[in-house]
């Protein structure tokens, strides 16, 4: 039951901040479990493809997905797939993610700027903003390479162009979503190995908590909320950032 709970955990914080889980699943199955990368690499895919769908569902019906943003980020990831699958047999796994994490600090302040020092006139949102196509790009380089889900890279371009918090996490769940599908479906046509015991625990947490984490944030005042989480996402994005350097 244990497996259980670190599910549902890590699909609380990732619906809260906007992110995949598929790295935090990674890591439960490779520490925990003792499950070899090739297999908790597909595993983590698996468990996020459904944990994700539950959570788009219901943000979603809450009204926090910006679809026609989030394709436009997902049609700019799609390539950027492609372009990471091929370049990482080239480039040094050690360099790129140091790159990205300087990306993520940057792309981090940026977000804390824009949140915490800027004025609110500065806060109108942009949907049509070059600038979020270029994140799609990144996030799509990062699910390529492997190892990233491109949570950080795409929740960070959100925020950047001005959604607010708690509709940059929905829409960024959505964007993952169709992001881990892809990943997942080349896996199984590779014909990778898959922990279906594991992945169906972890999924039944992650599923419980990706629904019931924005139940309860809308409960709270909205705009109060996003003074909250919009600089918290600015310290998260630092943070993982920060992590890839070091």
């Amino acid at each position: 039951m244990i497996i259980v709970l670190y599910g549902f955990l890590i699909g609380c914080f990732v619906t809260l901040i906007g992110g995949g889980g598929a790295t935090f699943y990674l890591g439960v199955l490779t520490s925990s479990l003792a499950m070899s990368t090739e297999m908790a690499v597909p595993t983590s895919l698996f468990i996020a493809v459904f944990a994700l769908f539950s959570g788009f569902l219901t943000q979603l019906k809450l009204q926090n997905v910006e679809i026609r943003v989030g394709n436009r980020l997902i049609l700019a990831a799609v390539p950027g797939i492609l372009i990471g699958t091929y370049l990482a047999r080239f480039i040094p796994a050690a360099l790129y993610q140091h790159a990205v994490g300087v990306i993520l600090t940057i792309m981090g302040c940026i977000v804390l700027y824009k949140n915490v020092f800027a004025k609110k006139k500065d806060k109108k949102t942009n949907s049509e903003s070059k600038v979020a196509l270029l994140f799609g790009l990144i996030s799509g380089l990062m699910v390529g390479f492997g190892g990233l889900s491109g949570g950080s890279a795409t929740v960070a371009g959100l925020s950047i162009i001005g959604l607010p918090a708690v509709k940059a996490a929905g829409t960024t769940t959505y964007i993952l979503w169709v992001l881990a599908v892809v990943g997942l479906i080349s896996h199984l046509v590779a014909g990778s190995p898959i922990s279906w015991t594991a992945g169906l625990f972890l999924m039944l947490g992650g599923v419980i908590g990706s629904i019931l984490t924005p139940l309860v944030l809308r409960l709270f005042d909205q705009k109060k909320l996003n003074k909250v989480l919009s600089p918290l996402l600015g310290f998260v994005i630092i943070y993982f950032g920060l992590n890839l350097i070091f």
